[in-house]
């Protein structure tokens, strides 16, 4: 398959192996290498990384960089197991099927990503409701998910100044302690920016800024880089959701780049979705409590208790009435009452 990928993504071509009940098979490739040389890739891959094994729910083994038959193309093997629809193997149809996603790529650099890589392809494959390994066999489906998880270097390396005053690199900021400041990297724009989270002292900014141009000192084109602090916290906030970190506030969405200018309506759902996953489980436990108990509720309290609006919950509740999801249930005024 031809690969029209901008020159920027650090990856260029998605290979994807299923390993069906005679053997693997590769059934899409978008990679460089045509299909024999991608076959005997997985074949000789496959053959040292092994298949035997188990996964566990949603777990995904990553191996490489490895050597592909077209030098300086390597690619890094993204291994996972779909829930098999169809198999004749009963260890298959008890574990699962393999899936490898081969991701090539001439960058050094790309290991760095296997984390946020892992993310991207489990939030990808939820996307696009691939549950089983029937479902993969869409080469649409299969053109999406190539796309979503190219990786583009924007020139942003994310750092945190530990107790020690050491410099440490991040992907997540479950990786960083709340008070320590944080370092973005713009490499494209020689800038730093040093995000402090709490409310820094004079003498903390002075010491941050000596540790940060040591550090700088080390850069090439040490000289052009500039500093600039910040401490405002909703403008730090703004900088760490724009830059694709999770955050305290994060909804969910593992996105450690923006991989497209453009906004598709999964991508929102999903955002939608997970705002309020938290909320609607709140909601849920109260009505479910109330209802089990034979308790009245009211509806000002359910929605000041889960952050829904209270016209939101009253057509909730009379959806489920209406439903007979909820039995024996009235609405009389402002109360829900259970008999």
């Amino acid at each position: 398959m031809s690969n029209n990928r901008d020159q920027k993504t650090l990856t260029h071509g998605l290979l994807v192996t299923v390993f069906e009940d005679d053997g693997p098979t590769n059934i899409y490739n978008s990679t460089p290498l045509d299909d024999d040389e991608a076959f005997s890739m997985a074949i000789k891959t496959l053959t040292a990384i092994g298949t035997t094994t188990p996964f566990t729910k949603e777990e995904i083994r990553i191996y490489g960089p490895i050597p592909t038959p077209r030098e300086p193309l390597q690619a890094l093997a993204l291994q996972f197991s779909l829930r098999a629809k169809d198999s004749r193997d009963s260890r298959i149809a008890q574990f699962g099927r393999m899936i490898i996603f081969w991701l090539t790529t001439t960058s050094t650099n790309i290991t760095k990503y296997s984390e946020f890589l892992k993310l991207m392809i489990k939030r990808t494959l939820r996307i696009y409701d691939v549950k089983n390994d029937k479902d993969l066999y869409n080469e649409n489906t299969l053109k999406n998910i190539d796309e979503k998880i190219q990786i583009i270097d924007t020139g942003l390396d994310a750092y945190y100044i530990d107790d020690n005053d050491s410099i440490e690199t991040f992907m997540s900021l479950s990786m960083v302690p709340d008070s320590a400041p944080i370092l973005l990297l713009d490499s494209n724009n020689t800038l730093i920016k040093i995000l402090f989270r709490d409310e820094p002292s004079p003498f903390k900014k002075t010491r941050i800024r000596n540790i940060v141009n040591e550090f700088k000192s080390n850069l090439p084109k040490s000289a052009m880089y500039k500093l600039e602090i910040i401490a405002d916290k909703i403008t730090v906030n703004q900088l760490l959701s724009k830059s694709g970190f999770e955050t305290q506030s994060d909804l969910g969405l593992h996105h450690r780049f923006r991989l497209t200018d453009q906004l598709e309506f999964e991508e929102l759902d999903e955002y939608v979705s997970r705002f309020l996953q938290q909320k609607r489980i709140e909601l849920t436990k109260k009505i479910l409590a109330a209802f089990n108990n034979k308790e009245s509720v009211s509806i000002t309290d359910l929605s000041a208790n889960t952050g829904f609006d209270s016209n939101f919950v009253l057509e909730l509740i009379n959806a489920a009435v209406n439903a007979n999801v909820l039995s024996n249930t009235t609405i009389e005024g402002n109360m829900v009452i259970f008999k």
